[in-house]
């Protein structure tokens, strides 16, 4: 009675963490279970530490489809050094000795608990233990496995603690796992299934039963169907019907590439989808993770990265990585011309650097996933090192969000990627190149440490920490001043706009000019430089009046318009295109400008410039009051 009335006490924990704590699930592995008693002063109490967990957050809000998006822990867990742990101080490891001799020693002779148990490893071999008092035969079944004599100690750890934590809920099925094809021989996908499981087993015992009673995985999981399984702890929460529709063979293709990382070795990549993509998201997705470990200068956190186009993501957002996989909405599985398939890059990128940073304050993890998804652009397509982001006003400093801490479906959320991103665009382009990845990848330590400790999560003193000696090359800002400002939400404010070169207006290709450009609040209407956001319906309206002395055939001119804030960074471009003809002597031309539906104006000041072949042509400043 006591036992089921511990089981039950702590499962009620790990669904209000499940459910309650959706704040953030990057780095908040699922809470071990207490073992409870058993006869013979064999205990497992918990220990503080947790088995590696998924949970949904979502990505970043892409200009097209205003979604964020957000992470999850990797599986393989960060481990510092530590001294070594005597084997008879473990949780029932004398219990084990008293009872079983023989399954003392046969986890004695694993090399890596031979060789000295680390205070990492201390999990693992008490699951180990518990298993061979409470589950003889699934331990028996389990320690001749060559795998678990390995020293991947990721994979490891998730399987064996996966194991027990089943069992706890359904002993008949851990047992029928550890026997199934997929377990023959240890991969990194094979790890996440388990992962998966293990989740679903204390989160939804009802889809873990559904997974494991369907006709495709009743005689067992294969190895193909273990990377389906993977996906189930995260699709289960956000599209039920979709985890057993993906088990259909007929419905559900797996592409797979294998990649040898410099770092990190051989890396497996996977799409999942149940309806045709485009070819080149395999080289997006290899693109993103060769382009993380290069900029973080350490392994890859994972060695499987599973990409499922599905609309199985969290809320509004454009993907989420759950830690077992990331998911994003189908329509980014597109080439052309398409503003989702040119945004399809730098969405995976994002959720692919969240395998870096998943566990920390909602506007570093954000920020830091959408300056890697914009440099890995960068890098790809020579696409400018910009903010994806429309800004938040510059009262909106991070310290603002951090007192707010505001919801994951608060409309206001959005600020933690829009200051977040802009923190550490500013911060790079204060301190150029070097001075920058140094500090960025001290900065990863620094919440990998905090993230270790499992009681904390890493913020702003880590980063003033980690940026601390970085000084900017040229003598201008310091790395403290630039943090600072963006703390306490002051940005820049310029006046005079960060394109201070004069206008140009002549368009000599069609022998004409533009002759007047101004900001209204309806197409059409009067011209204005201040506007209140009571008065703004989402778009504002850039005229630009042009005229031309043009006898010869129609010839068109492209243009680009780019909107700046006053903290000096670009929040939109876009293109337009005018056509000159013998006909005419010039004309009007219209284009909507600001942030959009479902997003609130900045207040401050706002400046538009318009370019053609390089040379400035037209610009407009504006102000938005309260």
């Amino acid at each position: 009675m006591r036992l089921l009335f511990s089981i039950l006490v702590v499962g009620l924990i790990v669904v209000a963490a499940w459910f309650g704590v959706l704040h953030y699930y990057a780095g908040v592995p699922l809470p071990l279970l207490a073992r409870g008693e058993r006869p013979e002063t064999l205990q497992r109490e918990p220990t503080g530490k947790s088995i590696p967990a998924a949970a949904a957050e979502a990505t970043s809000p892409k200009a097209l489809s205003q979604s964020p998006a957000a992470t999850l822990p990797p599986s393989v867990r960060y481990e510092r050094p530590v001294s070594s742990t005597d084997f008879y101080s473990l949780q029932n490891a004398r219990a084990l000795e008293q009872r079983n001799r023989q399954a003392t020693r046969s986890i004695l002779s694993l090399p890596w608990v031979a060789d000295g148990i680390s205070e990492g490893e201390r999990e693992t071999i008490e699951a180990l233990i518990w298993l061979a008092v409470t589950q003889e035969q699934l331990f028996q079944e389990l320690i001749r496995k060559p795998w678990l004599a390995s020293e991947e100690a990721g994979e490891l750890e998730v399987v064996v603690i996966g194991l027990e934590q089943i069992a706890l809920n359904d002993p008949i099925a851990a047992s029928d796992l550890i026997s199934m094809p997929f377990l023959t021989q240890l991969e990194p996908a094979d790890a996440l299934a388990v992962k998966s499981l293990t989740i679903l087993a204390h989160t939804d015992l009802p889809s873990f039963k559904n997974i494991m009673n369907h006709h495709s995985t009743r005689d067992g999981i294969s190895n193909r169907e273990a990377r389906i399984v993977g996906l189930a702890g995260g699709v289960s929460k956000v599209n039920p019907e979709l985890a057993l529709t993906l088990l259909d063979p007929t419905i559900t293709t797996i592409d797979e590439r294998s990649i040898v990382l410099p770092l990190t070795g051989e890396v497996t990549l996977s799409i999942i989808r149940t309806r045709r993509g485009a070819a080149r998201a395999m080289d997006l997705l290899e693109h993103a993770v060769r382009s993380g470990e290069d900029l973080m200068g350490k392994p890859f956190p994972v060695r499987h990265v599973a990409l499922l186009f599905e609309d199985a993501v969290s809320g509004s957002y454009a993907g989420t990585n759950f830690g077992t996989h990331v998911a994003i909405l189908p329509k980014f599985d597109a080439s052309g011309e398409s503003r989702e398939a040119q945004a399809a890059g730098r969405v995976i990128a994002h959720e692919v650097a969240h395998y870096y940073w998943n566990s920390s304050e909602d506007w570093l993890d954000e920020g830091a996933a959408e300056f890697m998804g914009a440099f890995a652009e960068l890098t790809r397509t020579g696409a400018p090192l910009e903010p994806d982001n429309y800004p938040c006003d510059l009262g909106s400093g991070i310290g603002d969000l951090e007192a707010r801490n505001y919801s994951r479906d608060a409309e206001r959320h959005i600020c933690n990627y829009a200051t977040g991103e802009r923190l550490f665009l500013d911060l790079y382009r204060t301190l150029g190149d070097d001075h920058f990845w140094r500090g960025f990848r001290k900065l990863n330590m620094l919440v990998k440490e905090i993230e270790a400790e499992g009681d904390a999560r890493a913020g702003i003193e880590e980063v003033r920490s980690a940026f601390a000696v970085e000084t900017s090359p040229d003598g201008g800002e310091s790395s403290t001043e630039v943090i600072e400002r963006w703390y306490t939400g002051y940005g820049i404010g310029q006046e005079e706009g960060p394109d201070k070169r004069p206008v140009v207006a002549e368009l000599p290709e069609v022998y004409g000019w533009v002759e007047r450009a101004y900001v209204s609040l309806t197409e059409g209407g009067p011209p204005s430089k201040t506007f209140s956001i009571s008065e703004l319906d989402h778009w504002a309206w850039l005229t630009l009046e042009y005229s031309h002395d043009y006898a010869g055939p129609p010839q068109e001119l492209d243009f680009e318009a780019v909107e700046y804030y006053e903290d000096g960074f670009p929040y939109r471009r876009n293109t337009l295109t005018i056509t000159a003809t013998r006909n005419h002597s010039g004309g009007v031309q219209w284009l909507s400008v600001g942030p959009g539906p479902d997003q609130a104006w900045a207040e401050g000041r706002h400046w538009i410039y318009v370019y053609h072949e390089g040379r400035k042509v037209a610009q407009v400043d504006f102000v938005v009051t309260p």
